[in-house]
């Protein structure tokens, strides 16, 4: 419930997504890219040819005051002009960030152009940061996407730009325009050392209209200041709270290519039996 095609910033088509959950045996699937639903739509139109449930799906890029809280949105009408209008709003401003980093790049003597990260780009319409790492890639400036992130591109790292987004209550507004279900992806990313202060920011997104937490998420496909310790612990409070206020637990792998394997995640069979029985599938 939580992957990416090259229409923002994963490598795969989604073709090539649909016949790899195809072959993982999945039996519900999702491609919920950043701010775009052209790649969704490609797979919804052709997947009926697929033994799986699909979901209509999008990752908003959101931010509460300083903090990180995207939103993913389920089963929507993706005709919904309000969410189109924003879409157009969110990719604006990714590409204006893109070349923001991209001077401070050039600033540094670090030799990679717009032309570098169009082919990277190729038929996305969301630019996103991992486009720029595979660029020094292959610029030969860093080996790996983590290495870009550690070194330059990351938070708070000597190039890092934050872009302009929309809140969540707009976020998950528009997911409800749409008649669809707003669900807050990778929690412990939000906030994972201090649960006190997670639960915050979950009552605030509950009395936004929030419907549900991906509880199961991969937190190894990335540099992670989460210890197992912590993962684990706040799994368990995550799954107490979603009980406790009737939310719907999610699990998805966030998966763009690279690395991992899609649909890895352990999700238990009463959940996945629930997210059937809520979206009627």
């Amino acid at each position: 419930m939580h992957c990416h095609s090259n229409f923002s910033d994963g490598i795969y088509s989604p073709e090539e997504l649909l016949e790899l959950a195809q072959q993982e045996g999945l039996k519900l699937f999702s491609i919920t890219d950043h701010d775009t639903i052209e790649g969704a739509n490609v797979a919804e139109k052709m997947s009926n040819n697929y033994s799986f449930a699909y979901l209509t799906g999008i990752e908003l890029s959101a931010r509460h005051e300083q903090t990180k809280i995207e939103i993913l949105g389920y089963n929507f009408d993706s005709t919904n002009a309000r969410l189109h209008e924003r879409m157009m709003f969110l990719q604006e401003k990714r590409s204006e960030r893109i070349f923001k980093i991209l001077g401070k790049l050039n600033e540094m003597n670090l030799d990679v152009t717009y032309d570098d990260i169009l082919k990277q780009i190729g038929s996305g319409v969301s630019p996103g940061r991992p486009h720029l790492a595979r660029a020094m890639i292959e610029k030969k400036i860093v080996k790996t996407i983590n290495e870009a992130f550690e070194k330059y591109i990351g938070n708070e790292k000597p190039a890092y730009v934050q872009r302009e987004t929309i809140t969540p209550q707009e976020a998950i507004d528009l997911i409800l325009s749409g008649n669809g279900t707003a669900v807050l992806p990778h929690p412990l990313l939000v906030e994972g050392e201090n649960l006190q202060k997670l639960e915050e920011y979950l009552e605030l997104l509950l009395s936004w209209k929030l419907k549900g937490i991906e509880v199961y998420y991969n937190y190894d496909h990335i540099p992670s200041f989460l210890s197992k310790r912590q993962i684990n612990s706040g799994i368990k409070f995550l799954i107490k709270y979603c009980k406790k206020n009737d939310l719907l637990i999610t699990g998805g792998t966030d998966f763009h290519g690279e690395s991992g394997k899609l649909g890895s995640i352990f999700i238990p069979r009463e959940e996945i039996e629930n997210i059937f029985s809520y979206f009627n599938l």
